[in-house]
Parts: structure tokens; sequence; C-alpha cells
């Protein structure tokens, strides 16, 4: 629980877009939504730059994302990779089964679902999309979440974008078997109010969205955005939260560190800064000759060491908006976005970068520093220090007068979150004339039940554990399938087989037996057992060789017939006369494991030993 305290003072308000990844297959062609993780087959590379859109402008984000100038490479996968993705190719109509989810979704909240479905291009320059735009469609509007009431602003249906694999000063490099899966886009109102609320209506989205029964399923195929502001603040858009745990904290923490800037603000305007004239930065390279550790050697590497004077903000950079995060840490974000490793201020300890009193001194009458100055110093390539002074640092600096700007930021796995980009504007979108409207036919859409109601039926009908029951709910287990494949199996039996076993094969011999890699296995087992060729105690030994990478042997654990049963009975019963029916059954079955049912020993057992 998120420790709430002074939040609700804040007019916390919060809404959430939920991002799930579509099994159906990908969106624009016929490749499977499968992410490849191997050594790619081919390789291509790429330059992105922004265009005007509809509105004849070029988006601020895109043009923000061209002024790093970055080279893309894209690793490619002959399975899941084709001419589409690669953007050589028109991209196909739009995949049926992902539009029929998109559809059950919206009328699970109740959403107004539109007669036709227009793709649009949204402008992304920054590698992720080939083409240089990410392709969308509105598919409903309106509509509640039954649970919470919180209201849906729109659900639409998009390609999922490639997935990052490394991110270099230079380069970044991606991975485009990704790219094209279909995502379901769910954006709530701004009706959330505590931090914990956010994690909770984002758990019930995820339900409503896997009861269509179309989603991918493990860790990376849900991604949740989140939209903060408070009073006085802006919206924020935070982006990539893949855990739902960390959901409160980072709700509450954009939250502080908005409430934070507010109060830069008024610091701010008490020390009379109405207006903020930056002097051109200086280079300090010769000022700081011989020094040590990583300034040195990047300096032995032919970068420079540049700074700048912050008139008047003595102190500032030191001061903490939230807890663990200060102002410092806050224009650092700035500089990494444009591929450098942060950068040093005024109020850090500066002889843990090695600079001398001698150096720190010569920088200060550089600078003109006064006492009551601040200032920065960034180490890396001339040119590309003095652009992300010009186009993020300075700007960002002269926005602390007017309080929160409005920007996208990237979710840390710590709760924190860092500048992305700036707040794209409406230039982003424009049409899609590569793909036919598709025309909606609500009506004919089947409703799947809640997910909880599917729960309930699963329980009711095979009688099976609850926790089993949302168990293959939240994998997406066909278990109908199961159930009738293996009639003479009890359900509750093929249950734990799934579920249950390879936790304990995991626990006990640290082996992974996986459902969707062993899938075909399992049911080669439990074809034996619902045939009565092998007991049911054979299955956990079998599965065991299965995960240690080996076929199962079904030779080792044939069943015997009732007489041989009953001779192995007699014989451990006449070895041991004394002993009670418990430990005649442990040394009936290290003779008969897998080979007779725990129960006919048993039985067998307890008619001998009350006969003598």
């Amino acid at each position: 629980m998120v420790k709430e305290e002074g939040i609700d003072k804040l007019g916390l308000k919060c809404g959430l877009e939920i991002h799930q990844q579509l099994a159906t297959g990908k969106l624009f062609c016929r490749c499977p939504s499968v992410i490849e993780e191997d050594a790619p087959d081919f390789e291509v590379v790429r330059y992105l730059r922004a265009s005007a859109g509809e509105t004849g402008e070029v988006d601020r984000a895109a043009a923000h994302e061209q002024v790093k100038a970055k080279r893309f490479r894209y690793y490619g996968y002959k399975d899941t990779t084709c001419l589409v993705e690669l953007d050589e190719e028109p991209p196909h109509p739009m995949n049926d089964k992902a539009v029929v989810a998109a559809l059950q979704l919206a009328k699970l909240v109740d959403a107004t679902i539109l007669d036709t479905v227009h793709v649009m291009r949204k402008t992304v320059v920054d590698g992720s999309n080939t083409s240089g735009f990410q392709r969308t469609a509105l598919v409903a509007i309106g509509g509640v979440l039954p649970e919470s009431k919180v209201g849906v602003q729109t659900l639409c249906l998009e390609e999922d974008a490639c997935k990052i694999v490394e991110r270099k000063a230079d380069e970044d490099v991606y991975n485009l078997s990704r790219l094209g899966i279909p995502l379901v886009e769910l954006a709530t109102d701004p009706d959330i109010t505590t931090p914990d609320m956010a994690k909770d209506v984002a758990a019930e989205i995820g339900m409503l969205l896997r009861s269509t029964g179309a989603c991918k399923r493990g860790l990376g195929t849900i991604r949740q955005d989140l939209n903060v502001s408070i009073k006085g603040g802006t919206r924020v858009e935070i982006k990539g939260a893949q855990d739902l745990k960390m959901l409160p904290t980072l709700t509450e923490n954009e939250a502080r560190r908005q409430e934070g800037l507010l109060k830069m603000k008024k610091e701010l305007q008490q020390r009379g800064l109405t207006e903020i004239f930056l002097p051109p930065p200086h280079d300090m390279t010769m000022l700081v000759k011989g020094v040590k550790g990583f300034v040195g050697s990047g300096i032995s590497k032919g970068q420079a060491l540049i700074g700048i004077v912050i008139p008047r903000f003595g102190g500032l950079f030191g001061t903490e908006l939230f807890p663990g995060y200060r102002l410092g840490t806050e224009i650092a974000g700035y500089a990494k976005v444009m591929g450098f490793g942060g950068l040093i201020h005024s109020d850090e300890k500066l002889d843990k970068y090695k600079l001398t009193k001698g150096m720190i001194t010569a920088i200060k009458r550089k600078l003109k520093v006064q006492k009551d100055d601040a200032f920065i110093l960034l180490l890396g390539e001339k040119t590309r220090i003095e652009e992300c002074f010009a186009f993020l640092i300075i700007p960002r600096l002269e926005k602390l007068l007017h309080g929160v700007p409005g920007e996208v930021r990237k979710a840390n796995a710590d709760g924190t979150s860092t500048f992305l980009r700036p707040m794209p504007g409406a230039a982003r979108m424009y049409p899609e004339t590569d793909i036919p409207r598709v025309q909606t036919d609500a009506a004919s859409v089947v409703v799947p039940k809640p997910l909880k109601e599917q729960e309930q039926n699963l329980v009711k009908k095979y009688k099976i554990q609850q926790e089993h029951a949302k168990e293959i709910l939240r994998e997406g287990i066909a278990f109908d399938t199961y159930v009738k494949q293996f009639p003479k199996l009890n359900p509750a039996f093929i249950a734990s087989s799934m579920l249950v076993t390879p936790k304990e094969i995991k626990k006990r011999y640290k082996k992974e037996f996986n459902l969707e890699l062993h899938d075909a296995e399992l049911k080669a087992i439990l074809t034996k057992v619902n045939e009565k060729a092998i007991p049911a105690e054979a299955v956990m030994e079998l599965m065991v060789q299965v995960a240690d990478g080996h076929e199962p042997n079904f030779s080792k654990y044939a069943a015997v017939d009732d007489k041989e049963v009953e001779k192995v009975v007699k014989a451990v019963i006449k070895a041991d006369p004394k002993a009670p029916v418990n430990a005649l059954m442990g040394q009936a079955m290290a003779k008969l494991r897998g080979k007779a049912s725990g129960k006919t020993v048993m039985a067998l057992l307890k008619k001998h030993t009350k006969k003598k």
C-alpha cells in the first residue's frame, strides 16, 4: 500500500491508457504475433526525418527526435518479418480477428462503436517504426468500466512498434519482429483520484481484455501509460509501465514531482526571477587539463567539457522535488535523451569527478559565476553539447518559471520517470491512404462473458478449484479442449497436471516444464493415462523427463495387471508383517511407482493386513 498522506490535498487526477497485444497474427500482414529473441536472419539500416502532417506543420515531438540525428539498425527474422514491416510493401487489409476482439471489448464497456473505422498515421521518428509513422484506428468512444465506474474516452486498434535492443549515442538498434502486432488501446477519463486506484483500475481493464480470449500473455504483452496532473500542474504522460504493482508508486511520484516543480516556481519568484537569460556556453576543456576519472578519459578521446552559468540558481539543483529526486536529476534527464550519461552541476560534490579546487575556481572565473549563481558542465562531442543546451536544457530551465511543463516521460523500474519527448500536437496525425475503411457490424459481435463469470462457470462445470480456474483463464488455456480430448480423466486431475505439477517440478528439480513449449508431450502423456496404458502416478515422472529435454519413456511405466500388483503387496507384507499400513504403502509404491495406482495398492494392503 502506497502512503498517500496529503495526496488528497493535491487535487490528483489520473487517467490510464492500456495497450494489450493480441495473439491474432499481425494487424496489417499475415505474420504471426511472435517476438523473436535469437540472432537476426538479416539487418537493415535506416535514417528517418520528420515531415509535415495534414496541417502542413511538423509535429514538435517528431522535430525533437530529428534533432538527435540518429541512425537506426533493424534486426529482421524470416518467420516473423515481411516486406510490410520493412516498409517495402503496402499494408494488407486489417486483421479481422483483431477487429472483432476490439469490438468485443467495446461492448464489455458499453462504448459507442463507430460505423466505419478509418486508419490514421501517427508520426513517429524515434526509429521504432520503419515507416516513420504508426498506424492507429479509432474503433469506439465513450463507455464506462463496470466495476470502478471510471469513464472510457476512446478505444483504438493500432500496430505495436519495434522492440528496442540497444541505445547508443549515434545509433539505436531495434527488433522488427514486434512491429505490427495488434494492440488494443483503451484510454480512460481522468477519474482516478488516488495512486492505489490506478492499480485497481488497470487490473479491472486487464480482466476485461482477457475476457475476449484474444490477448497474448506474459511479461511485456500489456503496457500501461499514465496521464497525471495535480491542481496548478499540467497533464504529463508517463509511458511504458509494465509492472502493475508499480503504478501507485509512479502515480504518487509524478504527483510529488509536480508539487515540487510548483514550489520551485514560487522559489524563483521569491528570488525575483521573471525571465531567464543565459550567456552562451564556454569550452572548459583546457581548464581541466590532466584531470583523472571519466572526465579525463573522455577528453583523451577527443571529447569537450562545455559549461554554462545559470544566474541566481545557486543551491537549486540540489533541491529535492520529492525524496531522492532533485532538480539536478530532473535536468540531467534531458541530457540523457541526447545520449549523454548525465551532467555535472555546481550543487554536487565536484571532487567525485576528480576536479581539483584550482580547476573549479578556473571554471567559475571563466563562466563569471557570482555568489548566488549555479553552473552546469556537459562532457561529449562539442556540437552535440551545444545542440543539447540550445534545444533541451536552456528551454527546460526557462519553463521552471511556469511550473510544470506538459511532456511525455518514460517509466523507470524504481517508480520514477525521466523526460522522453515533448507532448505531441495535432500535426502528428493524418489519414492513412493505403488501407480501405472497415465497415463494422457491431450487432453480429458476440459479447464475451466477463472473466469472473467465466471463472465461476469453469468451477461449476468441471468441479475444479477456484485458483485453478483463475489461472486457466489468466494463461489463456483452452481447458474445454483438454477435457473433451481426455473424457475418462477427471477434469480436476487434468487441471492439476497442467498447473500444479509444473510448479512442483520447478521447485523440486529446478527444471522448467513449459505448457506452451511442451503442449504436445503433455497431451501424449495424458492420452496414455486416458487409455489406462499407464497409471496417473507416472505423469509427474514423465513430465520431469520432458523438462530434462527427453522424450517421455512410456515403456518404463507400463501398467501391470492386478495379479502382479497383489503379488508385490503380499511380498511387502510378508517381509515386514508388523509395519503399519502407511509404511507398507511406501515400500509397495517404491516397487510399483508409475506402474500401479496408489488407490489400488492401498485397497490391497488394507484387504490383506485385515485378513492377517
